[in-house]
């Protein structure tokens, strides 16, 4: 229901307006518009100065009713401010939707492009339980990139409110990033402990470039690759595991079997965080509706799907880790979840 005005939030409470109207048709629609105009190109012309339906047509070589239209939309939406000098960036768009800007989400709309076009198929993974073949199957070198670069622009929106959550056994001194894809969680752990090394351990087509990253960083000498599918290989023991984002790509019986695995991986006093998006029938709004669309798509991107963190803790406790703690954070559906290897093992 987003953009509706109060009085239409209430008709819809009172059942005097159809939700599914507006769910299934303009949200829908809107999303493309957003996706479209950030390939285009259109928020970092209106970045660089106000323009006129006339210029940004112009700018981007669209027929001028495409362009009206498309900022009208965006303008209704409140994406964008109309003034005298023409359409400029309301500070939604100046904030996360220039690429100008250090919080950018641009590399994530563009990964958003890939997926509304896997999700024609949707029908068809929801019969089945999994889709016809993975994104792990069919990504080209390409589609790896824009996928790493996505998963990195919504790394730097959480890592603020993340990273001091993120507690190490002292002393520390190696860790493991469990699918860890762009490496930006790595990377800030071992720029705030300087006596930390990390290991990134994904799929070899991810590291090409998880590595230019990590030069871009200047921390060639301290984290170090390994190109691997992480449920088959093995991993020698490490004081810190980090779980981000990966449990929600793998049904039960294979996160039972990894965490086992992680445990193994612990030196003694070690410790594992997770950090992924949990269910919540207790929650309300973006909260509980966020963690149930990102298991929609994980179930048509890879067979995935998301959990809650009580099952989580159990699967913690099964592999025999200790103080299983779940931590919120400020972020709609997410969650750090925190568990120990006992120092006597």
């Amino acid at each position: 229901m987003t953009g509706f005005r109060i009085k239409e939030r209430v008709a819809a409470r009172l059942n005097l307006l159809p939700e599914a109207l507006y769910d299934a048709f303009p949200a829908v629609l809107f999303g493309r518009v957003l996706v479209i105009a950030s390939r285009l190109g259109l928020f970092d012309e209106l970045d660089r100065r106000a323009q006129t339906a006339e210029e940004i047509s112009r700018s981007l070589d669209l027929p001028l009713e495409s362009a009206g239209l498309m900022l009208t939309s965006l303008n209704a939406a409140g994406y964008l401010k109309k003034r005298k000098a023409g359409y400029s960036l309301a500070p939604q768009s100046a904030k996360w939707l220039a690429g100008s800007s250090p919080h950018s989400l641009a590399h994530f709309l563009e990964y958003l492009d890939l997926l509304h076009a896997h999700w024609f198929t949707l029908e068809d993974s929801l019969r089945r339980g999994r889709p016809l073949k993975t994104y792990v199957e069919t990504f080209s070198g390409d589609e790896w990139r824009i996928y790493t670069d996505g998963m990195m622009d919504l790394a730097k929106m959480i890592l603020p409110r993340l990273l001091p959550k993120l507690v190490l056994p002292p002393g520390a001194r190696s860790l493991l990033d469990l699918g860890g894809s762009h490496g930006l969680y790595a990377i800030e752990l071992c720029r705030t402990h300087p006596g930390l090394k990390a290991t990134i351990a994904d799929f070899p087509a991810v590291l090409s470039r998880t590595g230019e990253i990590i030069r871009e960083y200047g921390l060639g000498d301290r984290v170090t690759l390994l190109p691997c599918d992480i449920t088959d290989a093995s991993f020698r023991p490490h004081d810190v595991v980090l779980a981000f984002n990966i449990l929600h790509g793998f049904r039960r019986e294979v996160n039972r079997s990894l965490l086992k695995k992680i445990a193994s991986a612990l030196n003694p006093g070690g410790s594992l965080l997770i950090l992924d998006f949990f269910k919540n029938d207790r929650s309300r709004g973006a909260a509980r509706m966020l963690p149930l669309m990102v298991g929609v798509n994980l179930l048509n991107e890879i067979g995935g799907t998301v959990y809650g963190s009580g099952e989580v803790r159990t699967w913690c406790l099964e592999a025999g880790l200790v103080r299983v703690k779940r931590r919120r954070l400020p972020l709609p559906g997410l969650g750090l979840i925190s568990a120990s290897r006992d120092r006597d093992k």
